[in-house]
């Protein structure tokens, strides 16, 4: 399998030239830092290569495109799911002016900010991303847009149980929005399979509000299975980050609380909460690009107890753009 994505990578940099005609974009990303983690137990430091990915978009007609990302930091194969490694390999099929139909590997549309990001863009995450076995799975989705920036989407996938790969299906309606210009929304209600036939109802509200060079991100997210003893506040997460931008310079702010209290029958109960919180700022010195990002990140997990460190970069290496 690694042979074949290098041998796929490798004629799609030779081929650039000559698909200029269907390729807009071919690009690798990279993030790579030095990283040191506090526990009571143990100090681990040491340099990683933390994101490697293949990009590509391109487009067969005026209304038929297509998006391929690999994460060459990933293991290939997990289990019987052979794309583990595959974030998107899908076709998007542009009907009219409002109706468009994707199918292939795509982004599992649940709503909330820290988790539509790419995880190239994301320091730390939350329990809730974190404890998704899958956030990317064969599907596919009608969406209907009622404006270029408000999209209503239906979609039938592979569950994020379980690995994404498997019988169980998820049943996802998000919307892409916004309330007003200042208030941008990624809303959703999912119904996703655990087991044959069993359901965890997921509502996640993404909210974001923008002030000039102020954002504030809200991530509420709410889970339900039919074991629970009530249908809200017993699983349910918050996420948030503040961030102001001034010039080339970032700066921000980022928590989260995860609740869980729920039983998966009469005798078996689980409860516990997660909290983490830190802050950052990232540099982009290139004048007029965000091709190369530097970055400097500290959060505080208290499900591990444990303090940690980030300073390193992330790039961009463009193969081909339009």
């Amino acid at each position: 399998m690694k042979k074949n994505i290098l041998l796929l990578v490798a004629l799609i940099i030779g081929s650039t030239s000559y698909a200029q005609k269907w390729l807009d974009d071919v690009s690798f990303n990279v993030r790579s830092s030095f990283e040191y983690d506090h526990t009571e137990e143990q100090d681990a430091k040491g340099f990683n290569g933390e994101h490697f990915n293949l990009n590509v978009q391109g487009h067969l007609s005026d209304n038929v495109s297509f998006r391929f990302r690999q994460r060459f930091h990933k293991d290939i194969v997990n289990g019987d799911n052979i794309f583990n490694a595959t974030d998107f390999l899908y076709i998007n099929w542009k009907i009219n002016e409002h109706w468009s139909v994707n199918f292939g590997r795509n982004e599992i549309f649940i709503g909330g900010y820290e988790y539509d990001y790419a995880p190239i863009d994301v320091y730390y995450y939350g329990d809730f991303c974190n404890s998704l076995p899958e956030c990317y799975a064969f599907g596919g989705s009608v969406a209907y847009n009622f404006n270029p920036n408000q999209q209503l989407v239906f979609q039938i996938s592979n569950s994020p149980f379980f690995g994404g790969n498997s019988n169980l299906l998820s049943y996802n309606l998000a919307w892409f929005g916004y309330v007003a210009q200042w208030w941008k929304t990624i809303w959703s209600v999912n119904e996703c399979e655990y087991t044959d036939g069993e359901f965890e109802n997921m509502i996640a509200l993404g909210n974001r509000f923008e002030f000039g060079n102020w954002y504030l991100e809200a991530d509420i997210i709410n889970r339900y299975r039919s074991s629970y003893d009530n249908f809200l506040f017993d699983n349910w997460a918050f996420i948030g980050k503040l961030n102001y931008n001034y010039h080339n310079w970032n700066f921000f702010l980022k928590g989260g609380y995860d609740n869980n209290n729920y039983r998966f029958d009469y005798n078996y109960r689980i409860e516990y909460n997660y909290t983490h919180i830190g802050c950052g700022t990232e540099f982009f010195p290139l004048k007029n690009s965000k091709d190369l990002r530097l970055h400097a990140v500290y959060y505080y997990n208290d499900n591990l107890e444990s303090h940690s460190f980030m300073l390193g970069a992330t790039w961009k290496i463009n193969l081909l753009e339009k």
